[in-house]
């Protein structure tokens, strides 16, 4: 775009030829006066004499040697570019002959729009020719660039863009390095934190080789020490130039086996719900058996479906039994009821009870208490 009102005024300067005539020894030169008849200009490129855009006196008429041209109405051509110009102004005589055409510098203002881009790469093939980009909001989309025929090593990149005005920029260049195509050579896993690269355990490929781009993992998660709950698995693979890939995480939960539990306890004076560790918990007729530990937990696992006794032998309790069926598929948690206490009366646990916990403030473990009763009743010496 450009400013089309811009009027010119211009000057015209009287035109000499000068006559020269030889006489003895010397030269006389002798100024003829001439009238100016003509006029023309043209923009930055000469189309010759008496073809440029034709010019008008100011008074009307050219009639002498000094004309003063009115350029109010001068029209610049509709695609001049955006920038700098020369305007070229120059007359003729009565016997037709052009003088030097005189030039003033003006400037046409506008804003410049991207129009075209494209790309190429390590060979030129001329403006126009390469690859197209598409324009998105006046930038240059270089989403769609095809890398897939670049080859290894170091590869020039090329991107140039034209202008509103049909010009080509300067292509700016970029250095692409293409590796060889790269295959796994490694894979290792984490649970719940980030390591460092290399610090997690390994995984082996499934078809027992790394030697390709994609590959499948094999590997053994060992959760003999872990607590039962939900984890975050990580897994990353490292490539043959040496990168590890993105992390992929996937939870998973640690739980036991389809199982037996339950818990053993007992009820003795003003105390309710009290653990009985060190029971012995066992599947009668087989050797599948537990023994609880100081909470009164137990936990049996592994045998095969069937029906089953549960026995729960304990010193100084009477012996549990209950008949189980067992599918192995689900895991049963037993609701057992108290235990009952053995050769001791109530009265008599209450009493030792008492003794050893005058406040009666439960702070006497069934442990403590039996051991007492035992010692009072001569069964250990104190």
């Amino acid at each position: 775009m450009y400013n089309s009102n811009a009027k010119l005024i211009m000057f015209l300067l009287l035109f000499i030829i000068v006559d020269t005539a030889h006489s003895e020894g010397y030269t006389i030169t002798e100024a003829t006066a001439y009238t100016i008849t003509g006029a023309e200009y043209f923009i930055d490129v000469d189309p010759g004499e008496g073809n440029g855009t034709p010019l008008a006196p100011k008074d009307d008429a050219f009639d002498s040697s000094l004309e003063q041209i009115d350029m109010s109405n001068l029209t610049l051509p509709q695609d001049l570019k955006i920038g700098y110009h020369y305007l070229y102004v120059r007359m003729k005589d009565q016997d037709g002959v052009w003088g030097l055409a005189s030039r003033q510098l003006f400037k046409v203002v506008g804003t410049k729009t991207i129009q075209a881009a494209e790309y190429f790469v390590n060979y030129d093939p001329g403006e126009g020719n390469a690859t197209p980009l598409e324009i998105n909001n006046g930038k240059v989309d270089i989403s769609d660039i095809d890398t897939s025929d670049l080859t290894v090593g170091i590869n020039r990149f090329f991107i140039r863009m034209q202008n509103s005005e049909g010009d080509w920029g300067p292509a700016r260049q970029f250095d692409i390095e293409v590796l060889e195509r790269p295959t796994m050579q490694a894979a290792d896993y984490y649970v719940n934190t980030f390591p460092e690269s290399g610090e997690g355990q390994p995984l082996n490929a499934y078809d027992g080789t790394f030697d390709g781009d994609t590959e499948q993992f094999k590997g053994i998660l060992d959760t003999a020490n872990m607590d039962i709950g939900t984890y975050t698995l990580f897994v990353r693979a490292q490539n043959s130039h040496h990168r590890w890939g993105e992390v992929v995480s996937k939870q998973f939960e640690v739980r036991l086996p389809p199982h037996i539990s339950g818990r053993v306890f007992t009820d003795i004076g003003g105390w309710k719900n009290l653990s009985i560790s060190n029971a012995h918990v066992s599947l009668a007729g087989t050797s599948y058996s537990a023994t609880t530990n100081d909470n009164g937990d137990f936990v049996i696992m592994n045998m095969p479906p069937g029906d089953y006794t549960l026995t729960i032998n304990s010193p100084d309790f009477y012996p549990y039994t209950q008949t189980i069926k067992w599918t192995g598929k689900q895991p049963i948690q037993l609701n057992l009821p108290p235990v009952e206490r053995g050769q001791y009366t109530r009265s008599d646990i209450e009493k030792i009870i008492r003794k050893y916990d005058p406040s009666m403030d439960e702070k006497v473990s069934l442990e403590e208490a039996i051991h007492a009763l035992k010692t009072v009743s001569g069964f250990l010496e104190e």
